[in-house]
């Protein structure tokens, strides 16, 4: 991969300007920025046909035999390539008005660009090291049957490819025709040299010869030009400091004076003036500040252009500020503002609808949106081709009938857990609370219910809860559950009637239940429990124990009523037998057995994972307040059984193919795409049509997917005629799925169309068979084609068994027991209730009813609605909006309030934008969505909705979006590069420039000659002479991330350490796995990558199912660990993970000892077993094995974060003051994203020069942990949250030393010195400096309270055993406490000290020796002597600044500066001296201490 800074331009301002596209050039002040990726520009031409085939797939081999046929030869720009291809696509019918647009905007924006990248990325890794020989004269080539041809013909072989692997499908490949042969053209498709290989290509495909795919080759004609990226948002925000931050080098006027005199801003009318120059942004009185939203959003509505002036207002918001606070609001706007305000949304929010959808801030970025608007165009087909406008499409999926029903979808459903169907004779009822003498102090009263007050829950002496729980009594683990767990809470008197029922997987567990079923009948509870209890004791719960029994009965003799047996007569006893066959039946009926069975609370099935208790007491709770509600409405009364009100209209037959344990796990399907794209299997399939007779109500449409070779897909489909023979309103289509893909499908598919006729005569299973026996057939190879595409659509595997009724899939049906004819009316009945039926009611109550024809077209509208509300990610992983469509904002009234963009009529994209224009989000959405509207078929309304009052500016930053929905090109013809460009921005306004970009971006300042943290115009015109600033950002990395789970329980796999890889480097990057939701992240940028397991103890206890690439439910061939990433909006990947066996209980973090007794490995298991760790590991001896970290990376390892020049400055002299005082090896470590480019093109020279290695490391915030919006807070968070995941796994130990200090120490000693099993060493604060004592706010309140004599230790300095640290999952547990606990805003003033510091109850820390760090403002004069380091930490009483208290006091300090000063003029003249050419050598990612320019890991990959 080439990457920005390997392009040949350099750090100069002359070279900035053509990296960046020309700005306004004018008197006033200005900021440029641009946003380059780190890879290259593909071909125009590629990028064309990729983004046209990104919207249509089915186009894109159309468009490569327009291509082939020389069709674009003639254009010469990327202008007349864009022209004349818009001219293909319309003139060849690929796309319409709405199509055209959407493809222009994904053009704009580049979006097919790392597509092709991960094609080049593919060839240079895995493709070029396979071949062999002279590839002279092999432009273009076709990998066949392993071999490569040099020629169109096919005629010689020019040598073996080595890897075999190539010919499997990549997540790029789009194919043609079908074969017994692979055909592979690796092709630069802009050289005229392609035409002749494609055209052959084609023709052996559509001869039934191959099947052919076409994979990239970088063209050598095409210039290597950076790619400029768009779709971000960048912001000046104002800064404010108490401290003096600005490098003194880089002004002379910093000393200054300076005109601090506010000019005023313009009259009290409002003139909104790109070019009106200001010096400075004047703070408002309170009372200007209360009422400026709504002044802002009145001014705005108005004037003549409404969206103009929000933008333009948005974007420069502290600029007109002033101006604003003498605006007037209109009574008009006030009035219908206040009244609108009183339905969905309360003042000062920001929400946006697509279609009546609600989306969240996540989605809204221009990558996002525009998968959605293809994802919801698709969708709205299905209605529009019914015949619906789109604005009676919208109606439909937003009516209050669909939405209803819905609003049930999540709810989980209750079943019928009695025995009655059993003879109750199943459930062995540990007690009784109506009977049992424990419970008589009880209130004999349901009012006891509604009179309770206090913790706990109410004691009634009434049946009310019940738990049933499925146990195997020969697993441990269960007899476990109920004597450690059950009877416990039977004797802390819970108020819960608590059951079992046996599971019988084996032989044994069926005779240990018939041992308890008769302890019970005969001798009472207390001889079970006794008997249990001792199997437990003995470990000898496997199998029946008759000295056991023998002893649990001793002391209890028989009941009155009781039939005595022997031992070894129990096991044959008529009566046991009888009951285990019930149980059987019981567990059957419920599917409460299974690897996970499930326990079932109130009738609710909760599967007994180990979350399963936390789950009880959420359905005990609700459980709880909808009894109360009903005792007090009189709905239970003193005689009323509660469980039976509970149990009304509940399913007595669990099938959780129909009812999945969690209920928002359906799988929809797009049935208007099953019977459009699909026609080829459909319209030849078998097919049952629906009575003609039959009523509207009872239309639905089934497929039966089943393998009619099999006897399991024989009897399903027998099941489903009898279903249908009673349901004459279903139409069913039959579709053949066979295990062995030798057979054509097509021959059965083909004999039972022929009898399609006879099916509903079929009476048994022998007349189905005959049936299936019977005609004759030819193969159809087009038909099973269509047939593997169409079960790929269903997500289907070749033999499986499943349905789709209505668009819902079930499956795989691994037995036709499973799905009976009962079964297939339980599922037409619920369908209809929760899908079916509401859908009906809407169309009539819209008129609509005539549009609807027959079950197909009611399953096509079933569907849509049922997919309009289904999000496609996990619960509990990502922010989600209501999965509710809503129309209420028509209630609105949108006057003086709103105003809208394009024609509602003529739209099938509609979006409602509720906007609050004095908020950082409406800054951002108004500039997106202005782009939105601009496409054809998009409506847009925008409702002003700013807060009544404000406390303070609300928008503190000038913002603009990079963004245009359509692409432009310059006087010559080549694709324009955009940029963020700031006009008249105020010269004395202390300014920090920042990116706002996708989630899945990881960027960093590339090119700026000034402090884009300290941005203060006239600070650069005094220093450079200019007012105009210019910045070149760089996307550095796409982010690859993800979510593992265990399976089958599902709880993150905490700790798992992961290896990317690409097929030519095995190592590429590692990360661990967090137990935070099982969050990881690799850094990447496009290609084709694998995922494994780290050697070690993650693969010695887990195997990897699948790395998840296909989305969280498992999906036929997602069996894989190959990924890819070729989006800009990164991948999301979630991992499933089985222990192996006997791995059970392993930890991963543990090290394996041996003879050593394993513990329980859970994945939170820390709170309970922090003192194990704490008493029986902490001051272990380390492992006789030495580590990798001293030779891999160096001796001392230190990590730091500097932003701003003056900090940077500082930084560079920490470093040689460390290197002073060391002999050992070093490498330092930093945070990328906040260093400048001066910085980074300057740190080669200083690491050559002083002998040390260096690395760039970075993390991207992860989306679930609370942002910190101010930089400073953010850089604090990064200094101690993702301690464990920053770093190479192989990095044992790094200490920590702020940027402001200066060492007076070999490091060495801190990187040896013994932590004592603590993860972390830190410094106490000092106490020595007696007038500072009231400013030491640990000493008092709450921290004095919380540390109970514990020190306050500063975060300055510390040393990180990130071996221990990870085996404590202390980075889990910081992650975890600071989500929770910055949740209130003014919690963790000191984030980085006050975190580690609140947890050392939990987490250890090791206090430092004082020595260790020495800061004038906390430690006495007399102690300096002693100081092994000097931090320069601010002082809250004098408030000096960083480099006065520098020179002070810190005589080396000047030394090393003037020092540091001579080398970087030395660079300069010597660069000067090379006439700018490149330094091939330079490295600022990683540098061996020996010069070598290559990188040692892919963290240190070339960069200058």
């Amino acid at each position: 991969m080439i990457r920005l800074s390997q392009l040949p331009w350099g750090l100069t301002a002359l070279l900035a300007a053509t990296w960046l596209p020309s700005a306004q050039v004018d008197a006033s002040p200005s900021v440029n920025v641009a946003l380059k990726a780190a890879f290259p520009s593909p071909p125009y031409l590629v990028e064309l046909l990729e983004t046209a085939a990104s919207d249509n797939a089915t186009i894109y081999f159309a468009l490569l035999d327009r291509i082939a046929n020389g069709h674009f030869h003639e254009a010469r720009t990327d202008h007349s390539l864009y022209e004349k291809f818009l001219q293909v696509l319309r003139d060849d019918g690929h796309m319409d008005g709405e199509g055209l647009s959407t493809f222009k905007l994904g053009l704009s924006m580049r979006t097919a660009a790392p597509r092709v990248e991960a094609h080049y990325q593919y060839y240079s890794t895995a493709v070029e090291p396979s071949l062999s020989g002279d590839q002279d004269g092999c432009g273009q080539w076709f990998l066949v049957g392993g071999k490569q041809y040099c020629t169109a013909a096919l005629d010689a072989a020019r040598g073996e490819v080595q890897s075999n692997s190539q010919e499997r499908t990549l997540p790029f490949d789009r194919k043609f025709g079908t074969g017994p042969q692979d055909v592979i053209l690796y092709a630069d498709i802009t050289s005229p040299t392609f035409g002749t290989f494609h055209t052959r290509a084609m023709k052996m495909a559509r001869d039934g010869e191959g099947s052919y795919r076409v994979r990239y080759i970088r063209s050598p004609a095409h210039p290597n030009e950076v790619l400029s990226v768009n779709g971000y948002g960048v912001e000046l925000t104002l800064k404010r400091t108490d401290y003096v931050v600005i490098d003194d080098r880089d002004t002379d006027t910093a000393k200054a004076a300076g005109d601090n005199a506010q000019k005023p801003l313009g009259s009290s009318e409002v003139v909104l003036n790109d070019e009106e120059e200001i010096t400075d942004i004047k703070p408002l009185e309170k009372s200007e500040l209360a009422s400026l939203g709504m002044k802002a959003a009145s001014f705005i509505m108005q004037s003549e252009l409404p969206f103009d002036t929000l933008l333009k207002l948005t974007q420069d918001f502290p600029k007109y500020s002033t101006s604003l606070a003498a605006h007037n609001v209109s009574a008009d706007f006030r009035a219908e503002h206040d009244g609108n305000r009183k339905v969905l949304v309360p003042e000062g929010m920001n929400v946006l609808w697509m279609n009546g959808a609600q989306l969240i801030d996540r989605q809204i970025q221009p990558f996002g949106l525009v998968d959605l608007l293809k994802s919801e165009r698709k969708l709205m087909n299905g209605v529009l081709d019914l015949g619906l406008t789109g604005q009676q499409a919208i109606s439909l999926l937003g009516h209050a009938e669909v939405a209803q029903a819905k609003s049930g979808d999540d709810e989980a459903r209750r079943f019928d857990w009695r025995d009655q169907i059993e003879d109750g004779r199943v459930i062995i009822w540990l007690n009784n609370i109506e009977k049992d003498k424990r419970y008589k102090d009880f209130s004999p009263s349901i009012w006891g219910l509604i009179q309770h007050f206090g913790q706990g829950l109410p004691q009634v002496r009434k049946d009310i809860f019940n738990l049933v729980v499925p146990v195997d009594f020969t697993n441990p683990e269960d007899v476990k559950l109920i004597t450690n767990q059950l009877l416990v809470f039977m004797k802390r008197l819970v108020p819960i009637r608590f059951g079992l029922v046996p599971l019988t997987p084996t032989g044994e567990a069926i005779e240990q239940a018939k041992v308890v079923y008769y302890l019970l009948e005969n001798h009472g509870l207390a001889a079970a429990t006794s008997y249990l209890e001792q199997l437990l004791e003995h470990k000898k719960a496997a199998k029946p124990d008759e000295a056991i029994f023998n002893e649990a009965i001793k002391e209890r003799p028989p009941r009155p009523e009781a039939n005595p047996l022997s031992f070894s007569d129990i096991f044959t006893a008529e009566n046991h037998e009888k009951q285990i066959h019930l149980a059987k039946h019981w567990v059957q009926r419920l599917r409460a057995g299974g690897e996970v069975p499930s326990v079932f609370f109130d009738g609710f099935a909760i599967p007994r994972d180990e979350k399963w208790l936390h789950a009880m007491n959420q359905r005990l709770g609700a459980d709880l307040q909808t009894v109360q509600q009903a005792a007090y409405f009189g709905h239970v009364k003193e005689d009323t059984w509660v469980p039976g009100y509970f149990l009304e209209g509940t399913i007595t037959r669990r099938n959780t193919l129909i009812f999945p344990e969690d209920p928002k796990n359906l799988t929809m399907l797009d049935v208007n795409k099953l019977y459009t794209e699909h026609h080829d299997v459909l319209g030849k399939v078998p097919v049952v049509e629906a009575d003609e007779q039959s009523a509207k109500d009872d239309w639905a449409a089934m497929t039966v997917i089943a393998d009619l070779d099999s006897l399991e897909g024989q009897k399903l489909l027998f099941h489903a005629l009898l279903f249908r023979r009673e349901n004459d309103g279903v139409r069913m289509d039959i579709v053949h799925n066979p295990m062995d893909a030798t057979q054509s499908p097509s021959l059965l598919s083909q004999r039972l169309k022929a009898r399609e006729g006879d099916l509903l005569e079929a009476r048994q299973l022998l007349d189905l068979e005959a049936i299936l026996e019977s005609g004759k057939a030819e193969v159809d190879s087009t038909y099973d084609a269509a047939l593997a595409s169409f079960l790929a659509e269903a997500n289907v595997k070749a033999g499986d068994n499943a349905l789709i009724l209505n668009g819902r899939r079930v499956g795989p049906i691994l037995a036709a027991e499973q799905f009976q004819k009962e079964d297939f009316e339980e599922f037409l009945r619920a369908e209809r209730a929760a899908r079916i039926l509401p859908v009906y009611k809407a169309i009539e109550e819209l008129g609509l009813g005539d549009k609807v024809s027959g079950p197909v077209d009611a399953a096509r509208l079933t569907a849509v609605t049922a997919l309009s509300g289904i999000s496609d990610l996990p619960q509990g992983i990502f922010d989600s909006a209501p999965s509710i469509r809503t129309t209420t904002f028509q209630e609105w009234n949108s006057t003086y309030t709103s105003f809208q963009v394009g024609d509602p009529s003529k739209s099938t994209i509609s979006f409602v934008a509720v906007i609050n224009p004095a908020s950082e989000v409406g800054q951002k959405w108004a500039a997106v969505l202005k782009v939105l509207s601009e496409l054809e078929g998009v409506h847009l309304r925008v409702f002003l909705n700013p807060a009544e009052e404000l406390g303070e500016l609300p928008v503190k930053r000038f913002y603009r979006y990079v963004l245009e929905s359509s692409p432009s090109f310059d006087e010559n013809g080549k694709i324009k590069a955009l940029s963020a460009n700031f006009a008249a921005v105020p010269q004395d306004t202390l300014l920090v420039a920042g990116m706002d970009v996708p989630p899945a971006w990881l960027v960093t300042s590339k090119v700026s000659v000034d402090d884009l943290d300290n941005l203060r115009i006239k600070d650069i015109k005094a220093k450079r002479g200019t007012e105009h600033i210019e910045a070149v950002f760089e996307l550095e990395n796409i982010l690859i991330e993800g979510h593992s789970r265990e399976m089958p329980a599902g709880q993150p796999p905490r700790g798992v350490q992961l290896v990317l890889a690409t097929e030519k480097d095995s190592h590429f990057a590692d990360t661990i796995v967090m137990a935070n939701l099982g969050f990881f992240q690799f850094k990447a940028n496009p290609g084709i990558y694998s995922i494994r397991l780290k050697e070690g103890r993650s693969s010695d206890i887990f195997t990897m199912e699948s790395v998840g690439a296909h989305g969280w439910t498992p999906a036929p061939g997602d069996e894989t660990t190959e990924i890819a990433l070729m989006d800009f909006q990164g991948t999301t990947l979630y991992p499933r993970l089985r222990r192996k066996p006997g791995m059970e209980k392993e930890d991963v973090l543990e090290e394996k000892q041996v003879g050593a007794k394993t513990g329980s490995g859970g994945a939170m298991d820390f709170v309970s077993k922090g003192l194990k760790f704490a008493e029986g590991m902490l001051g272990l001896a380390k492992p006789a094995t030495k580590s990798v970290s001293d030779t891999q990376h160096a001796e001392i390892n230190i990590f730091s974060v500097a932003s701003g020049h003056l900090y940077e400055r500082m930084l560079n002299i920490m470093m040689v003051s460390v290197m002073r005082h060391t002999n050992h090896t070093v490498k330092f470590w930093f945070i990328e994203q906040f260093l400048s480019p001066s910085f980074k093109d300057f740190i080669p020279h200083l690491a050559a020069e002083y002998k040390f290695k260096y690395e760039m490391v970075t993390y991207k915030w992860p989306h679930w942990l609370r942002q910190q919006k101010e930089k400073q807070r953010e850089i604090w968070g990064y200094k101690i949250l993702f301690l464990d995941v920053l770093f190479p796994l192989s990095l044992d130990k790094v200490l920590f030393v702020d940027a402001d200090q200066v060492v007076r120490t070999d490091m060495h000693d801190l990187a040896a010195l013994d932590l004592e099993g603590a993860p972390y060493g830190f410094a106490p604060m000092c106490d020595s400096r007696a007038e500072m004592e009231g400013f030491r706010f640990w000493k008092t309140g709450y921290w004095a309270n919380y540390l109970r004599g514990r020190p306050y230790h500063i975060s300055a300095l510390y040393a990180v055993d990130l071996r221990r640290f990870r085996e404590l999952a202390a980075g889990d547990r910081l992650r975890q406490q600071y989500h929770a606990l910055s949740a209130d805003p003014n919690s963790l003033a000191n984030l980085d000290q006050d975190l580690p510091n609140h947890m050392q109850f939990q987490i250890p820390i090791h206090s430092l020796p004082q020595e260790w760090l020495w800061c004038e403002t906390w430690c006495s004069d007399e102690t300096l002597a002693e100081a092994r380091t000097i931090d320069l930490c601010n002082n809250p009483q004098t408030k000096e600044p960083k480099l006065d208290r520098a020179r002070r006091q810190v005589p080396e300090w000047t030394e090393y500066d003037d020092e540091i000063a001579a080398l970087a003029r030395r660079v300069r003249q010597e660069e000067g001296q090379a006439n700018g050419k490149a330094e091939e050598n330079k490295n600022p990612k990683s540098r061996r201490l020996d010069g070598e320019g290559a990188a040692e890991t892919a963290r240190g990959r070339d960069e200058l």
